[in-house]
């Protein structure tokens, strides 16, 4: 099994295929198992490695070390060992803190920064009701994100289940960790001169469009794109669309 030691915890991650590298960086309601419909279909022309963030599935830690800084060192250690230069990012929901973190503090090791479903932690005076209940709850059940899905998932019974078998892996995992993740101010993002995408799930209840689309203007190049027929999680209610999105976006910030 494939770790990198940070922070004296051992980190899981995986790594698919050749090219240039995309490093994935799951949700609270998830663990690396999640992207598989994005590394199946982009391991044959990119680099594509996931990891599981510290205490969830492979990675076991101690929940008092969970911060965005120590993700983002977690991740770096990850590029670190795999002597990988430069890495697109993508983050979802919780991944979001993480990538937009590195990308801030790491520049020189950043290609491109897509935002799926997520704040990254940037101010959000008006979280949404769904938003409180999930920050509010505690355990590790799947219940609070699966009532973030859109219509069209829900009718979907076995993709439910599947979300659901996923994130039994994170035996370890409680909401109750995640309060005390902090995120950038607004005004430290002019200084992110590389690409970034937000995008949003049409239905989502968590990351509203509108206001993943508040945030975009205080990048210097940035836009949002939605997602038709999905929740908070368009990288699995929605693959297809997801990965046309997020192909179209790294190639922009590809190398030469």
């Amino acid at each position: 099994m494939p770790t990198v030691t940070s922070a004296g915890a051992e980190i899981y991650f995986e790594d698919f295929g050749d090219g240039t590298p995309i490093l994935f960086a799951h949700g609270a309601g998830g663990n690396a198992a999640i992207w598989f419909e994005q590394i199946a279909v982009l391991s044959d022309r990119y680099r594509c490695i996931a990891f599981d963030h510290r205490v969830f599935a492979r990675s076991p830690a101690d929940p008092a070390t969970i911060s965005s800084e120590q993700f983002r060192d977690d991740a770096l250690a990850i590029l670190d060992a795999l002597d990988i230069e430069k890495a697109h990012l993508v983050g979802q929901s919780m991944g979001g803190f993480t990538c937009l973190r590195l990308a801030l503090d790491n520049p020189d090791r950043v290609l491109s920064l897509t935002m799926s479903c997520t704040s990254g932690g940037l101010p959000n005076t008006n979280p949404s009701p769904a938003m409180k209940n999930l920050t509010t709850s505690s355990g590790r059940a799947t219940s609070g994100v699966i009532g973030t899905m859109s219509a069209v998932t829900a009718a979907d019974p076995v993709r439910l289940r599947l979300y659901e078998a996923i994130n039994s892996f994170n035996t370890e995992f409680s909401w109750e960790y995640l309060r005390g993740l902090r995120g950038p101010a607004l005004a430290d993002l002019g200084k992110l001169q590389i690409p970034v995408l937000f995008i949003s799930g049409a239905e989502d209840p968590l990351f509203p469009s509108d206001l993943l689309a508040g945030y975009v203007p205080h990048f210097p190049d940035a836009r949002l794109e939605i997602v038709a027929d999905a929740g908070h999680s368009p990288y699995f209610e929605q693959p297809e669309a997801f990965n046309t999105l997020l192909e179209a976006f790294i190639e922009r910030g590809n190398p030469g």
